[in-house]
């Protein structure tokens, strides 16, 4: 049988990428390697340009290439996915075919930026350890601009807008630029943590420069932007007063060093009497800068620059240290033999390592079948690994959860988990019994990327906390056996199913769990500490004046009445007689409050206070009764032994006095006195759903968070402070609200 040398040379090498899972970016017409970003496949003519390695060619010659393989070899991988090829429906293959036009240009006027670049200075400069100033000097000059947000088209989330670095030419006409992703993503955008691409129809010529001077006596050239600004930043005392090009390639493409020689041999008459590759200290680096070795002009030295102190020249610039190596172009060529014979003795040893290791029984089923692991197999490997993932942190969850709940049984483990509540930080009651079950010292709790934005780094090597994150909806599948599958997880067959109505389609909600940190885990320095504690509603410990106490006391009021729907009576004349008559006594006489229930109309309540209270007692007898109607109000009225309900209503009002700064000092003996035989009693009750002190964590959060975005130290919040804070806690109820539902559901469906 003829082989068909044409066919094969028109298999798409994307569709071979997909098929080995080789993680790629897109630009316009052409691919990006994410482990060797010099390797480009141009869709349109269905070829790879590998630049550091100074290679090309169809699909075949990229295997040989990119596998390290022989003729041969290569032949065989090639056949093999053109059968594999040859086999999918027409759909996966017009995917392959529908190839961009080649004609499109750049147009920068079309391009939609920001007006400000604060996002892009704050990453250049907490993400890139660049200097502030000089970053703004950047943003001045047009040397920096910042993109729009923008929606992921795969998941729907909103990314920050890209940092852009515009190409000038000679005249001065941006005519390409690159794009530096902000959003760090290490699962989706791999080691480099953010999406990194150069604009569609860019011309190629060009790259990012920038000069010093007019820039006409030194080339000093680099792989990425933020390198070139790196160096600058390092060595500005050097270059300032001197004629000095700065030019990054995007990669590794010589051409356009070759290029930028050309134009600057035109606009000044002569080339640079320096150039210098700046590139990495890796074989990639090595091997941009090597072709150099062989071209000489006259007056022209050729130099390697390399950092001492890391791969790159960020990292270098980070490290604090400012050194650097400048050897010859021939010494650069010996050290990339050097490193090439390294490489290739490491190879050998990992290849002969591989061959004596015993294969797992993956393995075993893949060799004796003839074939390697499928791009579909390592996604289901994939798959469950991220199941596994998940089902490891459910149990760390749980674990917490059960701890939290266990701390019933220890009046002094109760009173620092409430003490815990009492800080105000801004979860959900249900993150916050997991919070304090994973880490009880914790006190300013973060996510990474929170952390980052205040200017602050995660210590190296802290291990999180699992929190539930904010639900998203995901589509399943009900399969003929009425399990349910997510869609991502589904097969071909059962993904068609359910388009054509075989099978029964679901929206889901699904909470991802997230990691969080305390600023103990960080690098915070004790001036930080300040904007990152949480709103403080009032401090009674150190202001304690009429004034304040009204202002505490009507604002607790007004939730009351406000969120809570109940009416406070409080200075009713007959108030101290229905109290004796309808209340029992307490060792300290008539109860100074209660909260009513009107029997036939149980949404309709009061809460009823002695009128003879002094203002701090109001406030404390307030807090307890309404800590029983967030509790108890719409609750069956055997929901719980009377005994409970007014042992949460004191745990709650605890939270709530702690909350406005009132410390409880001697009187926290009479706290846990009170509390132990309560505590005993919780102990030995039988709380089926596990929710007596879940419900205390939800009631006292709600009413602290309302005080918080009321008062700041007493004072009333303005209107503009209290609908961004509004809008953060409507996220954290809704977020809350949902879980509750779903909690319902489920336990629905178990009984």
């Amino acid at each position: 049988m003829a082989i068909n040398r044409a066919a094969m040379k028109e298999l798409p090498i994307q569709g071979y990428l997909d098929y080995k899972g080789i993680p790629y970016t897109i630009e316009h017409q052409n691919l990006r390697l994410v482990e060797h970003d010099s390797l480009v496949v141009n869709l349109t003519k269905n070829q790879f340009y590998w630049n550091s390695r100074q290679k090309s060619g169809d699909l075949g010659d990229f295997i040989a290439a990119y596998e390290g393989v022989d003729n041969k070899e290569a032949w065989v991988k090639w056949s093999e996915y053109g059968r594999y090829f040859n086999g999918q429906d027409a759909d996966t293959k017009q995917k392959y075919t529908d190839r961009p036009k080649a004609d499109y240009q750049f147009d920068y006027s079309r391009w939609r930026t920001a007006q400000s670049t604060q996002n892009s200075e704050d990453y250049l400069v907490t993400e890139r350890g660049l200097d502030r100033d000089f970053v703004k000097k950047l943003a001045q000059s047009g040397l920096i601009q910042q993109g729009m947000a923008r929606q992921d088209r795969e998941t729907g989330e909103w990314q920050k807008p890209a940092l852009l670095f515009p190409w000038y030419d000679e005249n001065g006409k941006v005519v390409g630029l690159d794009q530096q992703g902000t959003t760090v993503d290490f699962e989706k955008f791999g080691k480099r943590g953010t999406e990194n691409k150069i604009a569609a129809g860019a011309d190629t010529r060009y790259g990012y420069n920038f000069h010093t001077g007019n820039g006409a006596d030194e080339l000093i050239v680099f792989e990425a932007p933020i390198d070139a600004l790196s160096f600058a930043q390092l060595r500005f005392d050097g270059i300032k007063d001197k004629n000095v090009t700065l030019l990054s390639l995007s990669g590794t493409d010589h051409q356009k060093v070759l290029a930028e020689l050309d134009r600057m041999n035109q606009a000044n008459g002569h080339l640079p009497k320096r150039l210098i590759m700046a590139t990495d200290d890796d074989i990639a680096g090595y091997k941009a800068a090597d072709i150099f070795d062989t071209l000489q002009f006259n007056g022209m030295e050729n130099l390697r620059a390399i950092p001492k102190d890391g791969k790159d020249w960020n990292d270098q610039l980070k490290s604090g240290e400012n050194r650097f190596e400048l050897m010859s172009m021939a010494d650069s060529h010996d050290r990339l033999t050097s490193l090439e014979a390294f490489a290739d003795k490491t190879k050998a040893t990992t290849k002969l390592s591989e061959t004596k290791t015993i294969k797992d029984a993956h393995q075993v089923a893949a060799s004796g079948s003839g074939r390697k692991i499928s791009r579909y197999d390592r996604q289901r490997e994939r798959d469950a690994r991220k199941t596994q993932n998940r089902a490891n942190n459910e149990k760390i969850i749980h674990e917490a959860l059960e701890r939290t709940a266990n701390y019933k049984n220890d009046p002094v483990e109760m009173q620092r988990y409430l003490d815990f509540i009492a800080n105000g930080q801004n979860y959900s009651p249900r993150n916050t019994m997991l919070i304090y079950g994973q880490r009880p010292e914790s006190t300013i709790v973060m996510g990474y990327k929170q952390f980052e934005e205040r200017g602050i780094q995660v210590n190296k090597g802290e291990k999180g906390m699992k929190i539930f994150g904010a639900p998203t909806k995901l589509q399943s599948i009900i399969t003929s056996d009425g399990n349910k599958v997510y869609w991502r997880d589904a097969t071909a067959e059962q993904r068609r199913a359910a388009k054509e109505g075989q099978l029964d389609t679901r929206s889901v909600l699904h909470y991802p769990i997230e990691t969080v940190f305390d600023v103990k885990q960080t690098n915070a320095t004790l001036d930080q500490l300040p904007e990152l504690l949480p709103n403080r509603p009032v401090n009674l410990a150190t202001d304690n004046s009429p004034e304040q106490l009204e202002r505490i006391y009507q604002t607790l009021k007004d939730y009351a009445t406000q969120e809570q729907k109940v009416a406070v009576i409080d200075d009713h004349p007959d108030s101290i007689q229905f109290l004796a008559n309808n209340k029992p006594m307490t060792s300290n006489g008539i109860a100074k409050g209660a909260m009513v229930m009107d029997k036939r109309n149980l949404d309709n309540a009061s809460i009823v206070l002695r009128n003879d209270l002094p203002l701090t007692d109001r406030i404390s007898t307030l807090a307890h009764e309404m800590g029983h109607v967030s509790l108890h109000k719409n609750t069956k009225l055997d929901s719980h032994p009377v005994h409970i309900k007014e042992l949460q209503a004191e745990l709650t009002s605890y939270v709530i006095l702690k909350n406005m700064g009132i410390e409880p000092g001697e009187g926290s003996a009479q706290y846990m006195n009170n509390w132990t035989e309560g505590l005993q009693k919780l102990a030995d009750y039988k709380d089926k759903d596990n929710t007596v002190l879940s419900d205390v964590t939800k009631a006292s959060t709600a009413i602290t968070q309302y005080l918080s975005d009321k008062l700041t130290n007493g004072e009333a919040i303005t209107y503009e402070q209290r609908v961004d804070k509004t809008q953060e806690h409507a996220k954290v109820a809704a977020n809350q609200a949902m879980q509750d539902q779903t909690a319902t559901e489920t336990q629905g469906r178990t009984r």
